[in-house]
């Protein structure tokens, strides 16, 4: 299958919080490497000093297709499964069997706050008919945080993708809703790109622990 994905957005853009309770916002983007780049970006600042991303790519690849689906490592773990119907994984990506069925993604696990489990997630979505062709259409993404957005999938090699600003909250799931024109097909998605944030020791601290070994090293050498 071709990786269609969803349609160009703004390269960053905030998406406002949909339900009441929530106060993040999440920013999205419609280039991989302006998404992998933003943890780093000065100008927009995601993580607190002292922490790093890390990303994980899965392509879905030697996955059993059934009525759910698991894969990723670690931080990353997940289970994807269709509210109707069952999920196909291809050479090229995971798919709902059944045209028009909502997708979701719940990321597995365990994760400590303010900061580890999911903070990034991006990939291409795209709709199949049922020739297994892509085709254009519309879906409603949700995330487990309370944002969500509209967008209709179009383009060839397209990406979307999105990181939490709020350091206090993660994506324990992601939900894909075919709406409008897309309801009459299947909805899957391409390489997916999920991302965290891990702590980095500062460089004071790096230097102590250098030194407690240095000094380890020589009380040992007096004791021999």
């Amino acid at each position: 299958m071709k990786n269609f994905a969803i349609a160009t957005i703004a390269a960053c853009s905030l998406i406002a919080s949909a339900h009441a309770g929530y106060t993040s916002d999440v920013i999205a983007f419609s280039n991989l490497t302006e998404w992998q780049n933003a943890p780093t970006d000065a100008d927009i600042n995601l993580f607190g000093a002292g922490y790093a991303a890390e990303y994980y790519t899965e392509n879905f690849k030697g996955l059993a297709s059934g009525s759910s689906v698991s894969g990723g490592a670690s931080w990353a773990a997940w289970t994807a499964t269709a509210a109707t119907g069952a999920l196909q994984a291809t050479e090229s990506g995971l798919y709902a069997t059944q045209a028009g069925a909502v997708v979701t993604m719940n990321f597995t696990a365990p994760y400590e706050m303010p900061m580890g489990g999911v903070r990034g997630i991006g990939g291409g979505f795209q709709f199949v008919n049922s020739s297994g062709r892509a085709v254009a259409g519309k879906i409603w993404l949700k995330l487990s945080t309370g944002e969500s957005i509209i967008r209709t999938i179009s383009s060839a090699n397209q990406f979307m993708g999105f990181w939490v600003a709020d350091p206090t909250q993660t994506i324990t799931s992601f939900q894909l809703q075919p709406i409008g024109t897309g309801a009459a097909y299947s909805v899957g998605a391409e390489t997916m790109y999920l991302g965290t944030a891990v702590a980095v020791p500062a460089p004071g601290a790096v230097a102590l622990l250098g030194a407690a070994g240095l000094i380890s090293v020589a009380h040992r050498r007096r004791e021999v």
